[in-house]
């Protein structure tokens, strides 16, 4: 009786697509045919979906990657960790209070256990290093970037990850040389920096790379980005045009920038002098082809969005960066293309949102929105009642929708099937006329609790059908509270990865 080898290739890859990985590691080893006959089932599982740390001996492998003509067909989607012990002081380091000998900068090493020793010179290895990679604008990255991007023939998606949920290449390695997870991001530190942030580096080395190696992006997600401080001879208008013009999928988490990134200025006269959104607008105006859009703006590095910027005068929000940014942007882009949009984390107008989806109205299938806050006016006493009735009335093709923890200048609102009515007229919004259950300090009162379960700050629906009944019932029905509590949701809801599709 033959062996496995003696099969036909088919059947071989079959038979080997029902093995664990290290077992597929095994079985390519057993002799060249089933090497052959499995290179494809190898080849999509292992690297059409990579990520990489920012370091030369992670970029070292995917440099490998691409210059395997057996291998590098198969790459389809590189992401990477932006992250490389970012804020963080690891425990093998000196004592920050030692003071080394004159003349001896290397006698705080003395003081460490051999252990501590060894694993503090591999962690100032590893970031003189990633440090040295993203230095003068990433121009080391993005040369070997673009080197390799060249040689990988069906790279359409790329991205920046920061999780420990997911495993870029390298970061073991780090965590047993240091003893510290390379991931992790330490406490953001309060105050303006002097400097471009590491994610904000990445994005310059990656759209100047995608230009430069000619390839076709479809897909580009990003981490915070402080895209209003990156200078214009860094990343013109014409790379940025070539690198996104055919995006079909775009997300990006904006932050504002305090600075001119490469010199110290007065950061009161700097802030005068920022044009809120005109960055984002030129890569927005650049994406022509774009079909889904992910949209987070933040007013700094701490992502924070629920406070107003003078927490005691609601009405700054409409000077905050987020709101002017979004502004601007619907002002000037217009994405008619786009099917899918998802907006998070934003303080804006029903007139402003309005402004965005009204190009794309007839094409939308699909809206996310979470932790929005919308501001009300006269013309809009209940700020999302004209977003469901748009939404309902000029929105045909929509089908999903996934609405969680919308939010207004007063609080939160809330989607109830049998709310308790009738409310006393001290427990009513003057405003709005909604159902308005207040907190207090010592307890919550029973219509409290009626309104602030989880299903009721969240809604998601499926199918064209349900979602037209949905909305229409709910441009009426959903009531504004308080603060609500806002709860841990199911990510993969709101992160649907279209990456694994194939290309």
């Amino acid at each position: 009786m033959g062996g496995l080898h003696d099969l036909p290739s088919e059947l071989i890859a079959s038979i080997v697509s029902l093995l664990e990985n290290n077992d597929i590691f095994q079985a390519r080893l057993t002799s060249r045919r089933v090497e052959r006959s499995c290179l494809s089932l190898f080849g999509k599982r292992f690297f059409r979906k990579r990520g990489y740390m920012l370091t030369s001996s992670s970029l070292d492998v995917l440099a490998s990657i691409a210059k395997n003509d057996g291998l590098r067909t198969y790459v389809q989607h590189v992401w990477f960790n932006p992250d490389c012990f970012t804020f963080v002081r690891p425990e093998c380091a000196p004592d920050p209070q030692e003071t080394p000998e004159p003349g001896n900068p290397d006698s705080l090493l003395d003081l460490l256990s051999p252990t501590d020793r060894r694993q503090y010179i591999a962690y100032q290895a590893c970031m003189e290093d990633h440090a040295g990679l993203l230095a003068n604008s990433a121009a080391q990255l993005q040369g070997r970037l673009s080197e390799i991007f060249a040689t990988l023939p069906n790279l359409k998606i790329i991205g920046m990850r920061r999780s420990e949920d997911h495993a870029p290449w390298g970061w073991r390695k780090l965590y047993n040389d240091v003893g510290e997870d390379p991931r992790v991001l330490g406490p953001i530190p309060n105050g303006p920096t002097y400097s471009l942030s590491g994610p904000s580096r990445l994005f310059v080395g990656l759209v100047n790379a995608v230009a430069a190696s000619d390839i076709t992006l479809r897909r580009f997600y990003t981490d915070a980005v402080e895209i209003g401080s990156i200078r214009a001879d860094v990343l013109t208008q014409a790379t940025v045009d070539k690198a996104c013009g055919p995006i079909w999928y775009l997300e990006i988490n904006v932050i504002k920038g305090w600075i001119n990134a490469y010199r110290k200025v007065d950061i009161e006269e700097a802030r005068d002098k920022v044009e809120h959104g005109s960055a984002l607008v030129q890569l927005l105006g650049a994406t022509t082809q774009l079909k889904e859009l992910g949209l987070q703006i933040f007013p700094d590095l701490k992502q924070s969005h629920i406070l107003a910027p003078t927490w005691r005068d609601p009405e700054t929000w409409r000077q905050s960066y987020p709101y002017l940014t979004l502004q601007r942007v619907v002002e000037e882009v217009r994405l008619p293309r786009l099917q899918r949009l998802k907006l998070e984390k934003v303080t804006t107008s029903p007139e402003v949102l309005l402004g965005l989806v009204r190009p794309c109205a007839g094409h939308l299938t699909s809206v996310k929105i979470r932790d929005v806050r919308l501001l009300s006016d006269e013309q809009h006493p209940r700020p999302w009642h004209s977003i469901f009735t748009f939404l309902h009335d000029s929105c045909p093709k929509l089908g999903y929708i996934l609405f969680y923890h919308l939010l207004y200048e007063g609080g939160g609102i809330s989607f109830v099937e049998n709310p308790p009515m009738p409310l006393p007229p001290s427990e009513t919004d003057p405003t709005t006329g909604a159902p308005n259950p207040a907190f207090n300090d010592s307890a919550v009162s029973v219509v409290d609790e009626f309104f602030i379960k989880y299903e009721h700050i969240t809604l998601q629906i499926h199918g064209a059908q349900a979602v037209k009944a949905k909305l229409e019932r709910i441009r009426d029905e959903h009531w504004y509270h308080k603060p609500l509590f806002s709860y841990l949701m199911d990510e993969e809801a709101w992160h649907t990865d279209t990456s694994d599709e194939e290309w």
